[in-house]
């Protein structure tokens, strides 16, 4: 999967310019300081792409720690990131060895839904269990599996731009339900606006459907207990309309 990402990280901001991480930062951080029994200092971000979220953690003063295995990724986040309180190491979040612990950790943007198979979703959950303090939290987001069989995943057309690229993604997904799985197909079609040089890039991320018992389950199974789960950005219990969940765990 690092190779997917490495191919198209150069235009990875600008597909999700749109994004609005200060707002999903401050609805995280609400979050910490509810349910954290420490004060959060420190901050391990699993699968941190470009990292920006954790330049809006910086900012708030937290030290941030991303981990992500795309070296791309991380150059753009290193490049962009001059605040101090970030750094940024080239690792898998499934076997991540740092021997520190940290006040929180954090797994946004449905990092979790790329751990395929069941030892992926526990080495995952082990990561994070070992690099979390007592008394801390961990926080990720994942595809609520109902909401997919019910929603059905859907072919989408988003078009892109700056003063320099204008990029047009085309998302055909196919469900795979006995492995409960989404294959996310990306065509990116790169338009040089200066040159008119067009570019295409395809890829194919496969995305597991995640359901409650089971991520329960692989949490106990690694020393964690959820304190709440939530319609991601809202605090609201998921539905059969809620594609992205979130849940708030500790160490048991």
């Amino acid at each position: 999967m690092s190779e997917v990402f490495n191919l198209y990280s150069k235009y990875y901001n600008l597909l999700y310019k749109d994004k609005d991480y200060l707002s999903e930062v401050s609805y995280v951080e609400g979050l910490i300081k509810k349910y954290s029994e420490i004060e959060v200092k420190s901050i391990l971000d699993l699968g941190c792409g470009t990292g920006r979220h954790d330049v809006e953690f910086a900012k708030k003063g937290y030290k941030v720690t991303g981990i992500d295995q795309s070296e791309t990724m991380l150059q753009i986040a290193d490049k962009e990131s001059s605040n101090e309180n970030t750094r940024y190491i080239k690792d898998d979040a499934r076997y991540l060895e740092l021997n520190e612990k940290f006040d929180a950790v954090v797994s946004l943007f449905h990092v979790a839904s790329y751990q395929t198979s069941n030892e992926d979703l526990c080495n995952y959950f082990k990561t994070a269990s070992k690099h979390l303090k007592k008394g801390g939290i961990f926080l990720f987001d994942f595809w609520y599996g109902s909401a997919v069989l019910h929603l059905k995943p859907q072919y989408k057309e988003k078009l892109m731009e700056n003063d320099f690229l204008r990029i047009k993604r085309i998302t055909s997904p196919v469900l795979k339900p006995n492995l409960d799985q989404v294959e996310v197909n990306f065509e990116n079609i790169i338009e040089d606006k200066k040159s008119g040089k067009i570019d295409r890039i395809k890829e194919t991320h496969n995305m597991r459907y995640l359901f409650l018992p089971e991520l329960y389950y692989f949490m106990n199974q690694n020393g964690l207990k959820s304190l709440a789960s939530f319609e991601w950005m809202t605090d609201k219990d998921m539905t059969l309309e809620t594609w992205n969940g979130l849940i708030v765990a500790k160490l048991t």
